[in-house]
């Protein structure tokens, strides 16, 4: 046999041994890599995640980008995209998604899309093992007309067919669901979709798992599909999270701190000097997403900051803390309605931002309108006040231009009245509407001269929120990304991708744009770093060691595993607030680092905090009392 044939076949042997070490990867993000900016950086981008440790990228194969028109075939894109991936070992996770012009829906035209199926399928077979079919099929936006679970298990038992028609040892892993919404899930089991795929798929999209009770909800959503496929008999086949995540967009929480500033400089025209009130509260989840850097951020510089429980609402001396303001976002804790009711009535300053205040309880229950009332708020919208545009133009009121100059231009889509208000007590607009003769504060102050001595500042701002799903501080999406691919993985979950990988960047208030861990230049964000240090602390093939996620006192989050080489690898974090504790090390401890990848010096007391900290070692066991 001639050299270079035994060249090629170590090569080849060589390939095929990555690839399979690839697939039992765990670890993923999604990556539009057929077609702009992503495609045009795919040699570095695809690198970038190999040095990450991330074995596989989530793409969309879209039919609208392989015929066209009807019935030319184009795969050059997608061929260069499988040659970049294989050269360096990440594996592609494909989507057969969306429609064309001449096949819309896609279900109502099921032999049309066959034949895409059987195209791509057919060309890739030898290459791609793993076919997912459409995504988040429970959205309207993404299913072209009101979603229906049997109507998507009639597209995927045809997808299913073709595709093991085509090769029998090919992999369908069902559509990507946006939640975990168990109503369409069971609508598609009840019709048979069981028989059609070999891997369930979910995208349970939400705020950073902060606390015990996030976390716990986050694990009862999996253990909800553990248990619907185990009812239906479809226990054996895995359960995988395709896409989950959070964006930082830079201009986060700008038009609550332009508003926050305005009113403060309306209302103390001689400047503040007294302290202000935060919310953080482990009874108040959304509360423990604001530290006390991102609170500030929402002030005048300088402006004094209290982090407050709710608990001391009713005590709060209005003198010593003339201001009160809650996470920006529209859920209240309602227990605590009475206590700041009579804060504003004793004179203090309430700020509620981002969106319709006191739209939810903490369970997500909506608040009957008799609540705001009682605080004299009025909002309305288009659906509930007819003749209110749906989206309208905004310009910085009258009232507020000697203080709020270059608002950044956005739509507002709730606004203010003045119904509720009693002799005595006005509005100042700071935000308004200006379109086609409406107009309506989006951002106003109510100021009280009635039996109310105090004020309330308010902002129907929906994208400014801090604690809104799927958006924080560029700082959290490293603290976020770990704590929950590391939960989900501990309880049964057999591959996660990040969504997203390479941010586009090209709107600075447009979440969509910034959930990356690389910028549009690939330079690494927090999430980076953060997934590249779990990579390293817990490489692929490691296994969970006990089911206990909780350290035995029940104050810290710690999981730890068995690693592929034998070693044992922790995972120590804070659910809120940094706790110190006294820490014991058995075994052998050969590196400390922390959720950045940076090392963490070991003492026999050290604190933890909601970025993890990792401990790796041989015959390792650490205890933490």
């Amino acid at each position: 046999m001639k050299s270079m044939e035994i060249l090629g076949m170590m090569l080849a042997c060589l390939t095929l041994s990555w690839s399979y070490a690839e697939e039992t990867s765990p670890y993923g993000v999604c990556a539009h890599l057929g077609g702009g900016e992503e495609h045009r950086a795919m040699p570095a981008n695809l690198m970038k995640m190999r040095e990450a440790g991330i074995g596989w990228a989530r793409a969309d194969f879209s039919w609208s980008a392989v015929e066209r028109p009807r019935g030319t075939w184009h795969f050059e894109h997608f061929d260069r995209v499988l040659e970049n991936a294989e050269k360096v070992g990440v594996q592609i996770l494909p989507i057969l998604d969306y429609d064309v012009p001449w096949a819309t829906p896609a279900y109502q035209h099921l032999d049309a899309w066959k034949e895409y199926v059987r195209q791509v399928v057919t060309r890739y077979q030898d290459r791609i093992r793993y076919w997912e079919v459409w995504n988040e099929q429970n959205l309207k936006s993404f299913w072209r007309e009101e979603p229906n679970g049997a109507n998507y298990t009639r597209l995927l038992k045809v997808t299913y067919e073709t595709i093991k028609e085509i090769n029998p040892d090919l992999v369908v892993v069902y559509g990507g669901l946006a939640g975990v919404p168990k109503a369409f899930l069971e609508e598609t089991l009840r019709a048979g979709a069981g028989k059609y795929f070999d891997v369930m798929n979910i995208h349970p999209y939400r705020g950073g798992l902060v606390t015990f009770t996030e976390a716990d909800k986050f694990l009862q959503d999996i253990q909800m599909v553990h248990d619907m496929m185990k009812t239906y008999g479809l226990s054996n086949k895995p359960i995988w999270i395709t896409e989950m995540g959070w964006a930082t967009p830079p201009r986060l929480g700008e038009p609550t701190r332009r508003i926050v500033s305005a009113a403060m400089q309306k209302l103390y025209p001689d400047g503040f000097q007294e302290t202000v009130a935060v919310i953080y509260d482990e009874a108040f989840p959304v509360s423990r997403l604001m530290n006390e850097s991102i609170w500030k951020s929402l002030f005048p510089e300088k402006t004094r900051i209290e982090m407050v429980s709710l608990e001391t609402i009713a005590s709060l001396e209005v003198e010593k803390y003339p201001v009160l303001m809650f996470p920006p976002g529209e859920v209240f804790p309602i227990q605590v309605f009475d206590a700041v009711r009579q804060y504003v009535k004793n004179g203090g300053t309430l700020i509620l931002t981002g969106g319709v205040p006191l739209y939810y309880d903490t369970e997500k229950n909506h608040l009957a309108a008799s609540w705001r009332e009682k605080l004299r708020i009025d909002w309305f919208a288009w659906w509930t006040r007819p003749g209110t545009p749906e989206k309208a133009s905004v310009c910085v009121a009258e009232a507020a231009r000697d203080v709020l100059k270059d608002f950044p231009l956005q739509k507002g889509e709730r606004f203010f009245g003045t119904r509720f208000l009693q002799a005595g007590d006005e509005m100042i607009p700071l935000v308004r509407a200006d379109e086609n003769d409406f107009t309506a504060p989006v951002a106003c102050i109510y100021r009280f001269g009635s039996d109310f001595r105090g004020n309330i500042v308010v902002s129907a701002f929906m994208r400014d929120s801090f604690v809104g799903t799927n958006r924080c501080t560029p700082e959290n999406q490293g603290v976020f990304i770990p704590q929950a691919i590391l939960l989900a993985l501990h309880n049964g979950i057999d591959k996660y991708f990040n969504y997203e990988f390479q941010a586009p960047e090209q709107d600075e208030f447009d979440a969509e744009h910034h959930f990356g861990i690389v910028h549009r230049d690939l330079a690494p964000k927090s999430g980076y770093l953060a997934y590249q240090a779990l990579t390293k602390a817990r490489p692929a093939g490691s296994l969970k060691r006990s089911n206990s996620w909780k350290s035995e006192d029940g104050t810290l989050f710690c999981l730890s595993w068995t690693r592929p080489d034998g070693k044992m690898g922790y995972a120590i974090w804070s659910p809120g607030a940094s706790i110190t504790k006294n820490v014991t090390i058995r075994g052998n401890l050969e590196e400390c680092f922390d959720y950045l990848g940076k090392p963490v010096t070991v003492a026999s007391e050290m604190e933890f905090a909601p970025g993890i900290t990792y401990f790796v070692g041989t015959d390792l066991e650490i205890l933490c009392p």
